[in-house]
């Protein structure tokens, strides 16, 4: 990517790594150390034509597997409710990302 001057990277993470989340803390040093990187990458290949970006991610993706599981099983879960992502919306704001290249990350939170 560096030699054509054009391409990108994108990494998917959790929102633990910008919001605390006591329940996820061992998970939140990994999404956190992979957003500084994505974050870094950018910063370090934008001149270059490479894009880096980060998607933090906080609520289940709709149609996605996890979505599915927590959904057969309401008493253990609870009801998603509005806790939910369309993956629509990620793809639009992961294609605008790399094709404006404008910002190096975009945040889904559900929770608030």
């Amino acid at each position: 990517m560096i030699e054509r001057g054009d391409g990108g990277l994108l990494f998917a993470g959790g929102l633990s790594a910008v919001m605390p989340m006591p329940a996820l803390g061992a998970l939140a040093l990994s999404s956190a150390a992979l957003r500084n990187y994505a974050l870094t990458l950018n910063a370090a290949l934008a001149e270059k034509g490479v894009y880096a970006g980060s998607l933090v991610i906080g609520g289940l993706i709709e149609r996605g597997d996890i979505y599915e599981m927590v959904q057969s099983q309401p008493g253990q879960f609870g009801a998603a409710g509005a806790r939910t992502l369309d993956p629509d919306d990620i793809a639009e704001a992961t294609w605008e990302l790399y094709s404006r290249r404008d910002r190096p990350e975009a945040t889904f939170n559900t929770f608030g």
